[in-house]
């Protein structure tokens, strides 16, 4: 072709593209003046200006594809907006969004820490004038931001391991127990996926995924089971249905990845496919699309893994999660009532942002439970790096190795129900506490938020359950806006040139797991109460409670102190008495500290040696369907308990 018949890409034969009085345009202004209206929601001016392009464009000509689904694009956005849905969609706020664009959010299981792309500025300006030629933006960055105790996103920090020159660097996924970061890396065209290990409060140097998750094509995106076996991916590699599809690998007995396999035609379409997120129970798998019944871009799709394997046919979120740009990146906290995406929305504070949306009650995860809480050292101390939880399955033995979060001591742990388990803390290999408990078989989704006291405090001082140290797990998610470490840290390596202090692997665990001793988890004594609905007390003079009593001072008599865990419980029955069902699990634990306290001292005995373990709350129980009298369906989840040793 002519240079003169040429200009930024278009046939623009017989156009001067500086010539004031010319009229002619390139064939392909009609392509991207549809799009326009297609964005704008204008769909039959999109759909005039679509086919114009068709009949003006030569048929070989490659952007005939991209209007042609233009137009079936318009027809599903028209069929969205018949029914949309009540979701309510909120920008995360300025916190976490700045005025460059952020996108891929990663939610840590426990929701207390969300790791995201970014374009902006560094803190230290250290990339102002690092710019990517093609966008015109700094390269993108991984940020991550802590939420507080009120369900506050804390001021983002920059992940020590982005590159100080040029490159990009995104987030991709969090392994479950927090410890394992999974990244793109831009390595000169030639994306690919890498790990990144949680070392102390350092991230380590990022190691590229091995069998052929990474390849010559272009991989995008992935996401790691909880139980670590199974890794999906994003690739365009040949022998795929067409352009991006999704993937999958599997754990090998040997710790090694197997060859990759594509998810087929249910899942994968001649479009692209892109931010694969699988839920933790392992079978609901959410993804973005340009193809199946996209409204325009990507939309954000579901699908459920079924006991042969096989997908259901996605199902679009709809309208107005969906829009007619790119919707993508979508991921959704451990209980399935809350997503986080990125989406480029009118009104946002730079381009793309991240966004949340409440989804409805039907959408609950079902037969997950999700151990989490806190470990808390003494107070002016900081958390042992040596701190580890074993989690012992007692009908089969096997043992799971979980760190704690060095920063904060949070941890997390993923449990089977129906199942009993030994909670084993230890600190240098010596048990600081371990407790037995077992994981209700109920269908609906579960939560066990547990703080243990490397060093008991007393049940009479100031660790009130309802006021926790600092630090303790959030009480309320964040509210949202409604739509309208250190560069250049050094990792230390072991003799087997791996990071020193690093997460295990699944076969060292296993090793390990073999030479473990589940630790005595008995108590002198345990005692139970039972509730009706938003009922909360204890009656001091209940026998049971006065034989219980009788053990704690027996213990405090002879030992000098007596030991103790609480845990209340309230059932997914709403209280509009205590606000949320977990402030009533909450109340409940309160209720009985107070009462233990009371009790012990009309003994004459000093409070002071009651000293406090561990407090356990949770909601659980079956998902409420409006039946609150059916009490023996919800009544054996509303108690409190407390054990004494």
């Amino acid at each position: 072709m002519r240079k003169s018949d040429s200009y930024g890409g278009f046939n623009s034969a017989g156009y001067d593209p500086f010539e004031p009085k010319e009229r002619n345009a390139p064939v392909e202004v009609d392509y991207y003046l549809a799009r326009s209206y297609h964005l704008t929601e204008k769909f039959d001016l999109a759909d005039q200006f679509y086919q114009k392009f068709l009949d003006g464009s030569d048929t070989r000509h490659s952007m005939r594809p991209l209007a042609s689904r233009g137009k079936e694009q318009t027809v599903n956005a028209r069929e969205l907006r018949k029914n949309p849905l009540g979701y309510q969609i909120s920008n995360v706020g300025p916190v976490v969004n700045a005025d460059h664009p952020d996108f891929s959010p990663v939610l840590s299981v426990d929701g207390n820490a969300l790791f995201y792309t970014s374009r902006r500025i560094r803190p230290d300006s250290s990339n102002n004038n690092i710019l990517d030629p093609i966008a015109g933006l700094p390269y993108e960055n991984i940020y991550v931001s802590y939420k507080n105790r009120d369900g506050e996103w804390q001021k983002p920090e920059l992940l020590n391991i982005n590159p100080t020159g040029a490159g990009h660097l995104a987030s991709v996924n969090v392994a479950a127990d927090g410890q394992t970061l999974y990244i793109y890396r831009d390595d000169g065209g030639d994306g690919n996926i890498y790990e990144s290990k949680l070392v102390g409060e350092v991230w380590s140097d990022p190691v590229l995924m091995g069998s052929d998750i990474n390849t010559k094509a272009w991989e995008t995106h992935g996401a790691l089971t909880a139980d670590g076996n199974t890794f999906y991916f994003i690739s365009d590699r040949e022998g795929g249905q067409g352009g991006r599809d999704i993937y999958r690998v599997v754990r090998l007995p040997n710790g090694e990845w197997s060859k990759a396999q594509n998810l087929g035609n249910v899942v994968n379409t001649g479009h692209d496919e892109d931010g694969v997120f699988i839920h933790p129970n392992g079978r609901t798998m959410y993804f973005g699309s340009a193809g199946h019944n996209s409204s325009g871009g990507f939309d954000i799709f579901m699908t459920e893994m079924q006991d042969d394997g096989n997908w259901t046919p996605p199902t679009n979120l709809g309208y107005p999660l969906n829009t007619t740009d790119d919707d993508v990146f979508f991921i959704t906290t451990a209980d399935g009532r809350r997503g986080y995406f990125s989406s480029d929305q009118i009104g946002g504070y730079g381009e793309k942002d991240i966004y949340f949306v409440d989804l409805p009650s039907e959408m609950e995860s079902e037969g997950l439970t999700v151990l989490k809480g806190y470990i808390i050292p003494a107070p002016g101390e900081t958390l042992p790096p040596s701190t580890i939880l074993y989690v012992t399955d007692k009908s089969t033995g096997e043992v799971k190795a979980y760190k704690p979060r060095q920063r904060d001591g949070v941890y997390v742990a993923i449990l089977p129900p129906c199942r009993e388990y030994n909670l084993d803390y230890r600190v240098n290999d010596v048990t600081v506490h371990t407790e037995d408990i077992f994981v209700e078989c109920e269908s609906a989704y579960q939560e066990i938020n547990k703080e243990i006291y490397l060093s008991p405090v007393s049940l009479a001082g100031p660790a009130s359950i309802v006021d926790l140290p600092k630090g303790a797990p959030p009480g309320k998610k964040e509210a949202g806006e409604p739509v309208k470490p250190k560069d250049g840290a050094v990792v230390e390596l072991g003799p087997d040139g791996k990071p020193k202090d690093r997460p295990l692997t699944d076969a060292e665990l296993k090793e390990k797991a073999g030479q473990h001793t589940v630790p005595d988890a008995s108590y002198a004594d345990e005692y139970a109460k039972f509730y009706a609905y938003n009922v909360k007390d204890i009656d001091q003079e209940e026998a049971r409670w006065r034989q219980f009593i009788d053990v704690v001072a027996k213990l405090i008599t002879e030992k000098g102190e007596a030991k103790v865990v609480i845990e209340g419980s309230a059932s997914k029955v709403p209280t509009k008495t205590f606000g949320t069902n977990e402030n009533l699990s909450r109340q409940r634990m309160e209720d009985a500290r107070k009462r233990l306290i009371e009790a012990v001292q009309a003994r004459g005995l000093d409070p002071n040696k009651l000293r406090l373990e561990a407090v356990n709350n949770l909601v659980q129980g079956p998902r409420y369907q409006g039946d609150f009298q059916n009490t023996d369906k919800y009544g054996k989840f509303q108690y409190v308990k407390l054990k004494v040793r």
